[in-house]
């Protein structure tokens, strides 16, 4: 079954209706340069956030969502690929993007080595990511949601603790950027 996230047309609704959303990634993209990566652009509502003068790229693994991306930002490189096949050369880019994607990669320790391996050794990598909770009720209700949510959404899981797998894939979480409310991170890691 094709959850909310493979069909185009209902992602782009569905994230107009998170207002927080709209107020974090325009401050998460200011902070990109050099030549970016977004992995999991989807339909590309970030892309034409970024700065002038950068180098872009997108990839998403849903061909569907490439086209949207392409009236979004043409002049960026797109291409179809997952987050833990990243089909480019080591130490390429100088910042790797991320916005609600790795709560669906299916692998996320394999896709933060894979953006670990494609970032220069002073870049950086943005997320925005939901996280698991960190009260008890919380973590329940998150983990009794899961199974049924991810079927509706196509793969998000939204009780991983992406904080914590980005530090074990090597990362340094900056304290600068860091902006947490509820369950929504906004953060800048290097490597450690």
């Amino acid at each position: 079954m094709r959850g909310i996230e493979q069909i185009p047309w209902l992602y782009d609704l569905s994230t107009t209706l998170m207002p927080g959303l709209q107020r974090w990634r325009p401050s998460l993209a200011r902070l990109a340069h050099g030549r970016v990566l977004e992995v999991g652009c989807g339909t590309g509502q970030m892309l034409p956030l970024y700065p002038d003068g950068v180098e872009l790229y997108g990839l998403d693994p849903n061909a569907d969502a490439l086209p949207r991306a392409r009236r979004r930002a043409p002049e960026a490189g797109l291409l179809c690929a997952s987050a833990e096949h990243l089909p480019f050369p080591d130490a390429l880019f100088d910042t790797v993007v991320s916005s609600l994607v790795f709560c669906s990669v299916s692998d996320p320790g394999r896709g933060l080595a894979e953006v670990r391996r494609v970032l220069k050794p002073q870049g950086r990598l943005l997320m925005l990511e939901h996280v698991h909770a960190q009260n008890r009720i919380g973590r329940w209700l998150l983990d009794t949601l899961q199974p049924p949510w991810t079927l509706l959404t196509g793969g998000c899981h939204p009780n991983r603790d992406t904080e914590k797998g980005v530090e074990e894939a090597g990362f340094r979480i900056e304290e600068a950027h860091y902006k947490a409310s509820g369950v929504m991170r906004h953060f800048v890691a290097t490597k450690g």
